[in-house]
């Protein structure tokens, strides 16, 4: 009985200073984390589509309409599939904070930047 009461108060000891240890600043990092991911989840999932005449409009006006009309429509429907589903894992894993995974954050900031993904 004492050896079961001398471990549940050393369990209770680590506990407590575990909690007195936690930094508040980092429960505010986790929540701004997960509150930052959820809204670029949701934005990149409801408006990846317009990856499509973004990529038509920024190829036309570097090449020509031609290029723009071809190339710049294959590259919207892939960006546009690619910015969806990365929206749509995070707006799902919304709750383990991780680095942005599509440059721009947002499909229209800025409009004329092309798409990338991966880590910075």
């Amino acid at each position: 009985m004492m050896k079961m009461f001398r471990t549940m108060s050393l369990a209770a000891m680590f506990a407590a200073l575990f909690i007195v240890a936690l930094p508040s600043a980092m429960a505010e990092d986790y929540g701004s984390g997960v509150v930052d991911k959820f809204s670029r989840g949701f934005a990149n999932t409801a408006t990846g589509w317009v990856e499509l005449p973004k990529n038509i409009v920024n190829t036309t006006k570097k090449d020509n309409i031609g290029y723009g009309l071809t190339v710049g429509l294959v590259m919207g429907v892939v960006h546009t599939v690619g910015r969806t589903v990365v929206g749509a894992v995070e707006l799902v894993t919304f709750f383990i904070p991780s680095q942005e995974f599509v440059e721009p954050r947002y499909v229209w900031e800025p409009f004329d930047k092309d798409t990338t993904y991966g880590s910075k």
